[in-house]
């Protein structure tokens, strides 16, 4: 056997030779406490020069925040107008219908449709307005920033063609309400979830992202439920959902972080998809926001598999279950519905 050129400091026999140490009576463990606050504080002192102000906006970290401030709240003041705008829909639109087909016809005028399709304008053209504002600040601090088609527009656009679309449906007082509350959820929360995920640390980008995919299904919900309960014809119907599909699979791969072309065409086979179930549920004998929950459960299942694709994620056996799984059940909870009532 080779023998070792050093003694082996954990073996037995060295913990043997050591020298043993006799601490005096009047030492005292606690003397040196001072000496640690000194360089604790003085670690602290150089950890605040060296990093930036941090500011807390539900619980996520955002950086400069202060300073950024315009910036959020320009987000805000147009949802603020849009809300307002939706609000006049509602008002314009309110009253019996005279029973026309779609229902989204009963109320129809010139006005309502003028004040609708301004809103929706204005929209996406606040949202891009933001973002770009954002995109110049952060290159005004020295952030780096990704030159890219930017799809700010597309949730605030679809939240106020969903909100304009259902208070033309229903044409009631719950309108005066709901219709500016959708149109400004979808706006000021879509924002506020792109800020998030431009600048929060981890893992607050974890709960930006997933602020950002409920904002983006909430709003596919009311968009396609507002499409399928004015029954349409599918010359119509088909067309308005693989838009809407396209448009907000897009944005949500976007954020992934999904190269153009790449994006473009993943979004645009989630869209054939969606044509194609559209065309299917139209054979169905449901009624109600039941069309609607089948369409979104079926977007979320291909929301999911995108989004997880290109983030870089493994198709687990588990998310599996969380997309195809969820979705899966809800349309078979809309079939049994239908056989049962």
């Amino acid at each position: 056997m080779a023998r070792r050129d050093k003694p082996n400091p954990f073996s037995s026999r060295a913990q043997q030779q050591a020298p043993y140490v006799e601490l005096s009576d009047d030492y005292d463990a606690y003397d040196d406490e001072e000496y640690y606050e000194d360089d604790f504080e003085e670690y602290e002192d150089r950890r605040s020069r060296r990093q930036p102000d941090e500011h807390k906006v539900f619980g996520l970290g955002i950086q400069n925040a202060d300073e950024r401030q315009p910036t959020y709240g320009q987000g805000i003041v147009f949802a603020l107008i849009i809300a307002a705008a939706l609000l006049l829909c509602a008002i314009i639109a309110i009253g019996d219908g005279d029973g026309s087909v779609p229902p989204m016809l009963q109320r129809s005028s010139p006005l309502l449709w003028g004040v609708s399709i301004l809103a929706m304008i204005l929209a996406g053209v606040g949202a891009q307005y933001s973002e770009y504002v954002t995109a110049r600040a952060a290159e005004a601090e020295g952030l780096p920033v990704v030159s890219r088609i930017s799809t700010a527009w597309v949730v605030p656009f679809v939240s106020v063609f969903a909100a304009a679309l259902l208070i033309a449906t229903y044409h009631n007082r719950w309108m005066l309400l709901f219709g500016p509350v959708l149109a400004f959820i979808g706006m000021a929360a879509s924002l506020l979830s792109r800020d998030l995920l431009d600048e929060a640390e981890e893992p607050s980008v974890r709960t930006a992202s997933v602020i950002g995919s409920v904002v983006g299904i909430v709003v596919a919900f009311f968009a396609f439920g507002a499409i399928y309960i004015n029954k349409f014809e599918n010359l119509i119907a088909v067309p308005l959902v693989t838009i809407v599909a396209f448009l907000l699979l897009m944005e949500a791969l976007e954020r992934a972080g999904l190269a153009t072309p790449v994006r473009v065409l993943h979004a645009g086979l989630g869209a054939w998809i969606m044509a194609a179930t559209m065309i299917a549920l139209n054979w169905w004998p449901t009624w109600g926001w039941g069309g609607g929950a089948v369409l979104t459960a079926m977007f979320y299942i291909i929301y999911g598999l995108l989004v997880s694709n290109a983030e870089g994620r493994p198709m687990t056996r588990n998310r599996m279950l969380e997309y195809v799984g969820v979705g899966s059940v809800l349309m078979l909870a809309v079939a049994l519905k239908d056989v049962i009532l």
